[in-house]
């Protein structure tokens, strides 16, 4: 037994004893332990011939010998794991290879992609090079300066003939546009002939139809009107025949509305000894209070009618501004009545040596497009087609404008006051404002001062440059008021101070109110800190809102899509009231350590939600 291999040693189960031995070691192992079970097993034969002589013998063979199939059984476990790790190494690599192997293919199909391209692109012909461009003499003579700079072009070929296909493709875009715009305006008057001659000869057989089917009317009117109209006329209006033409078509489209359908319109003819001029009046009763008067003159020399407007029983100190402009912009945003809309009247000036005349500053009033379009003045349009005015739209526009200048006076007297404006009549101001609105009314600042300021008093500060940058008001008709507020505080050191100018156009309410806000902010008594436009996020929110959500909250109020006349008259009011609400949650939001987005997003909810 001194050969046999030491089978005494045991095999760990566990998973440290599941480490892979050395093939040779193993196979080694195996055959040293067959060798020995053949061994025992012919001892075993020739121990059975005589069982009970070599009992414990036996006993010592047949353990030795289950010892060795345990052994036998841990080389074959061995065996296979080692296979087992052999097959997963096969397989890794396999795929290791079949991935190298796409990979190459991809690699070659890519390079042979590009190959082609190269082909294709060093076949390409462009075709630019078949185009007849214009010389070079006519391309540094005609070309904008951007794309003639000899320091680029001068040695650049490739730079200058890019150049030169830029300036060609401009050129044709332009005659493309001419072209189309000329095939447009040659169908338009195309079927604009059509229509004149097809409506030219079916007025004569009409016009016959109504002379004589009004022939009867027409001798039974003038037999009147002679008898009795025109003499009581005659008689109660002597001037009527000393009036100019213009005047008198004015005078009887007013007088024909005022026996239609204006019994609030009255027209009177004025006239002075010591001048040849005719002024006609038109007076209009707004309300009990208020009366509106417009007083048109004619010049014969520059034939042009002028206006001027007045509005009695205006109280607020600053009503004169809202009277000089009461006419303003009534049918065009640009008819100001700055300058005269007559072309002749330059030229008559400057054969005089004089220049053009400037109505703001003369007290004969301002002749606006449509009273001469009202008036019939014969003159040389500035413009292709202008806009048909009807006297009765006239009319009606004037009584809403006056309307809204009444309601501005009663919203001024109040702030001149330092107080609130009201909203409504009686107690309907905080029925009007929204739920979250009414929540934050015992949280208002104090109202510390209004007055009117000039234009070249807010033309200083640089955020009220972005507005005029963008042509958003016109400093000759546009009126600017300072607002001051103060935050709710008991402690001097920390103090908010908030300074909104209200830019209100010459047709409000139909143009809205501008606002912006400047805040000044002492914190702990140190150096004042101000925030505008251009450094708050939140101020800019404010701002916008104010311009749209106001409109916008007051048509969704009305139920069924209709402003309420109420509430458009009063929209500065209403824009005063938030303003004031808005600028507590203002403070509130930027008093935080961190602004951030989510909370300016979270502003205009608390506002208008």
């Amino acid at each position: 037994m001194s050969n046999n291999v030491d089978m005494t040693e045991s095999i760990p189960m566990d998973e440290s004893s599941n480490k892979l031995h050395q093939q040779k070691e193993d196979d080694e192992l195996h055959r040293l332990c067959i060798e020995e079970l053949r061994t025992i097993f012919l001892k075993v034969h020739q121990c059975q011939q005589e069982p009970d002589k070599h009992k414990d013998e036996l006993s010592q063979l047949h353990a030795r010998g289950m010892h060795l199939c345990n052994k036998l059984r841990s080389l074959n476990r061995n065996g296979r794991m080692r296979i087992q790790k052999a097959r997963e190494l096969t397989i890794e690599h396999r795929n290791r290879l079949d991935d190298q192997t796409l990979e190459q293919q991809n690699l070659l199909y890519e390079l042979s992609h590009i190959n082609k391209e190269i082909a294709r692109c060093e076949e390409f012909k462009s075709k630019d090079q078949l185009l007849e461009l214009v010389s070079l003499e006519d391309f540094y003579a005609n070309a904008p300066s951007e794309l003639t700079d000899s320091t680029v072009t001068a040695n650049d070929p490739h730079r200058l003939h890019l150049f030169q296909l830029d300036w060609e493709l401009m050129q044709r875009e332009k005659l493309h546009d001419d072209c189309k715009a000329l095939q447009t305006e040659i169908g338009d008057l195309k079927k604009q002939i059509v229509r004149r001659r097809k409506r030219l000869r079916s007025l004569r057989p009409k016009l016959k139809q109504v002379v004589k089917s009004t022939d009867p009317v027409r001798r039974y009117i003038e037999s009147q009107f002679d008898d009795t109209n025109n003499l009581s006329q005659s008689i109660n209006n002597p001037l009527i025949a000393k009036l100019p033409d213009p005047l008198y078509v004015l005078y009887s489209l007013v007088l024909a509305y005022q026996q239609c359908d204006g019994r609030h319109v009255t027209c009177q003819i004025e006239s002075k000894e010591d001048s040849s001029t005719t002024n006609g009046s038109v007076d209009m009763n707004v309300d009990a209070d208020h009366t509106g008067e417009l007083l048109f003159t004619y010049l014969p020399q520059l034939n042009i009618v002028t206006v001027q407007g007045k509005l009695s029983g205006l109280k607020a100190q600053q009503s004169q501004t809202l009277l000089s402009t009461l006419l303003h912009n009534l049918l065009d945003d640009n008819d100001n009545g700055q300058l005269s809309p007559n072309p002749t009247t330059d030229f008559l000036f400057q054969q005089q040596g004089k220049s053009s005349p400037i109505f703001s500053e003369m007290n004969i009033g301002y002749p606006y497009h449509w009273i001469q379009q009202l008036c019939k003045c014969q003159m040389v349009p500035l413009q292709r087609q202008e806009s048909v005015v009807d006297c009765s739209e006239i009319i009606k526009r004037l009584t809403q404008r006056m309307r809204a200048r009444i309601a501005l006076d009663r919203i001024l007297i109040n702030l001149e006051k330092y107080e609130m404006p009201l909203l409504a009549e009686g107690n309907e101001t905080t029925s009007i404002l929204n739920t979250t609105i009414r929540r934050s009314i015992t949280n208002l600042p104090i109202f510390r001062s209004f007055r009117e300021i000039s234009f070249d008093e807010i033309n200083k500060y640089d955020f009220v440059q972005i507005i005029l940058n963008e042509n958003l008001l016109n400093h000759l008709t546009t009126s600017i008021y300072e607002c001051k507020f103060q935050s709710l505080t008991h402690d001097e050191n920390n103090r908010n101070i908030l300074y909104a100018y209200i830019f209100i156009p010459a047709n409000y309410p139909q143009g809205r109110s501008i606002i912006l806000m400047k805040i000044s902010s002492t914190n702990h008594g140190n150096k004042t800190m101000e925030k505008t436009r251009l450094n708050c996020e939140n101020i800019k929110i404010l701002e916008r809102s104010l311009m749209y959500d106001v409109v916008y909250s007051s048509i969704s109020s009305s139920g069924n899509g209709l402003l309420d006349p109420s509430q458009h008259f009063t929209l500065l009011a209403q824009q005063i009231w938030r303003l004031a609400i808005g600028f507590s949650l203002l403070i509130n939001a930027e008093s935080s350590p961190v602004c951030t987005s989510r909370r300016r997003q979270t502003l205009l909810p608390q506002l208008f939600g």
